[in-house]
């Protein structure tokens, strides 16, 4: 008996030994997953995506492998790409990082992805780009036009345009994007500008695609422009190098503008979606649809309710449900107004009384005292105060033309529909109107001239205040570009974003401006534009960061502004309103 439970001992030591050797390579916690193949270059060929496929692989530490590529989930920054199962399809310039996971393992590998792309005209010979393997020569050089040196724009802004001059009788271009990992080359005649902008005027846009694909995830892009003759071979105009630097997130939010005179004659609100890079504005609710103007619009902070008013100043109003794109009957008029957060109360304006209304109903709930006739209202993200206009005793006027108003701050409570004190924020005896609150509450942006008008004077400018007062409001003057451009009605855009290496804050400000637009549109020596005329200068929609810190030092927060490229150039847009999302119209 004692023999027998020795042997029976013997063997279950025997059975615990070998089962702990065996179990290291049973249990997962032990191994490590292998990403493969670790480090991959992959050649991008005039935007045709690359493909790499791969394999993961748990190593135990016995030295025992086991491919688990089937159950791993495979990752990318989707910026560059996307996976299906292990098969990567990337379609972008730039370093990357792939991820397997499975259970609770991660694994990593290195991708490089470079991209050449060459693009010649169709009208000019294939065998173009030989044209400019000759020595360069800066007296030659285009002059690049737009946009300006160091812009800063969305990473997804879309077309992106090149203008430029050029004097030295050059008569094929080379236009290119570059940055570490992208060289995007576009060989065109030139000469497609109008007359009065310069010698040779001439502009390209690179699609949506093309930009993307150059861009990647990089922080900035540098642009250029080289100029050559087929008459007189070897020599090469090149102009110097010039940088768009690039915001870190992609843009988002949709836009809603008035296009008040179009050569199709066709007028009202059109509306644009940032995440759709690359697509023109669409028709949201124009005279096709309603048979009358549309223009003053108001949106909610969801895109789900907006509120306009019919056939100009003083006319009949009503609300529109996006998502149906349903009008509802007329029951009251306004000409300004902003919806609570919740969307369930609206706050109108007419001839200078301001009211809250049932956006359903369209009914008066309560009635704001003010020490003189209000317009222009815009409540804060949080919809706890209430920014306006109160329009001075000595400046008579409308709603929407009056030539000196002051900006008054107060709170407001939506349980009990009460105001609280009025509080002068900007009252400098000048013109101050359009007022708007920044996304995080902390900054007013406004409309400001010295004497004019509020409605479409040449002369506004946008400028900036911190909404408690506290520091004197700052002109945009890098935005503003200069005097007599009409840059009016600023918007936020509703989403914060970074800038560079240093992710310094930074929001979107958008402002009608009839300003030129490089080589394509001509403002200048022209007359204003009546809102019903043909002829005369043309507003255009057109966007600066916000650069928050450097208006907490007192120091001009903008940059030089681009045109939104999803417009027509052929119309004149106003009245920029942002929402946080395109409702999808069913």
């Amino acid at each position: 008996m004692k023999i027998a439970i020795l042997l029976v001992a013997a063997v279950l030591t025997a059975c615990a030994q070998h089962d702990g050797g065996d179990d290291d390579d049973d249990d997962i916690s032990t191994a490590t997953l292998t990403i493969s193949p670790a480090m991959s270059e992959i050649a991008l060929v005039n935007q045709a995506p690359g493909h790499v496929t791969y394999t993961a692989a748990l190593t135990f530490p016995s030295g025992e492998t086991r491919d688990v590529t089937a159950d791993t989930r495979f990752s990318i920054d989707g910026n560059y790409g996307a996976f299906d199962a292990n098969n990567l399809s990337i379609v972008v310039a730039g370093k990357a990082q792939i991820y397997g996971t499975y259970v609770d393992k991660t694994g990593t590998a290195e991708l490089l992805a470079r991209l050449k792309s060459v693009r010649v005209d169709p009208a000019l010979p294939a065998n173009t780009p030989e044209l400019f393997t000759g020595s360069e020569d800066a007296a030659l050089a285009p002059q690049i036009i737009y946009p300006s040196s160091d812009a800063v724009m969305p990473r997804n802004v879309g077309d992106f345009e090149i203008h430029w001059t050029d004097a030295h009788g050059n008569t094929v271009f080379e236009v290119s994007l570059h940055t570490d990992f992208a060289d995007v080359e576009v060989y065109v005649a030139g000469g497609n500008g109008l007359s009065a902008t310069g010698p040779t005027p001439s502009w390209t846009a690179f699609s949506a695609a093309e930009w993307l694909a150059a861009a990647g995830a990089e922080r900035a892009v540098t642009y250029r422009v080289r100029g050559a003759n087929p008459a007189t071979p070897g020599h090469v105009g090149a102009a110097a190098s010039q940088i768009v630097q690039l915001s870190n997130e992609q843009m988002q939010g949709g836009l809603y503008y008035w296009a008040s005179a179009s050569s199709d004659t066709v007028i009202g609100v059109f509306r644009h979606d940032m995440e759709k890079p690359g697509q023109p504005a669409e028709e949201f609710l124009t005279n096709n649809q309603t048979g009358k103007c549309v223009a003053c619009h108001v949106l909610s902070r969801d895109g789900t309710k907006m509120a306009i008013t019919y056939d100009g100043g003083g006319k009949p109003a009503t609300m529109v449900d996006v998502a149906t794109v349903t009008v509802a009957p007329t029951a009251a008029s306004w000409n300004f107004g902003t919806f609570t957060p919740d969307n369930l109360q609206f706050l109108s304006v007419e001839d200078g009384v301001l009211v809250v209304r049932d956006p359903t109903t369209q009914g008066v709930l309560a009635t704001a005292t003010s020490g003189s006739k209000v317009t222009h209202p815009d409540l804060s993200p949080d919809g706890t105060k209430l920014v306006y206009v109160r329009r001075q005793a000595a400046s008579p006027g409308s709603d929407w033309d009056f030539g000196k108003g002051a900006i008054y701050t107060r709170t407001y409570n939506r349980g009990t529909r009460e105001f609280g004190p009025e509080v002068a924020l900007v009252a400098d005896g000048k013109n101050n109107y359009y007022p708007s609150w920044s996304p995080d509450g902390k900054w007013v942006l406004f409309s400001k001239n010295d004497a004019g008008s509020s409605y479409d004077d040449a002369n506004s400018s946008t400028w900036v205040v911190n909404a408690d007062g506290t520091h004197p409001p700052i002109a945009l003057a890098l935005a503003n570009q200069g005097a007599g451009l009409t840059n009016s009605w600023a918007r936020w855009a509703p989403f914060p974003q970074t800038l560079g290496q240093a992710n310094e804050p930074m929001f979107w400000i958008t402002v009608a401006s009839k300003r030129d637009f490089g080589v394509r549109l001509r403002n200048t020596g022209l007359p204003q534009r009546p809102v019903s005329g043909n002829a005369g200068k043309t507003a255009q929609l057109w966007m600066t960061p916000f650069l928050a810190d450097r208006a907490d030092a007192g120091s001009d927060p903008s940059a030089r502004a681009f045109r939104l490229p999803f417009q027509n150039l052929a119309s004149s847009n106003h009245i920029a309103q942002w929402t946080e999302r395109v409702v999808v119209i069913e």
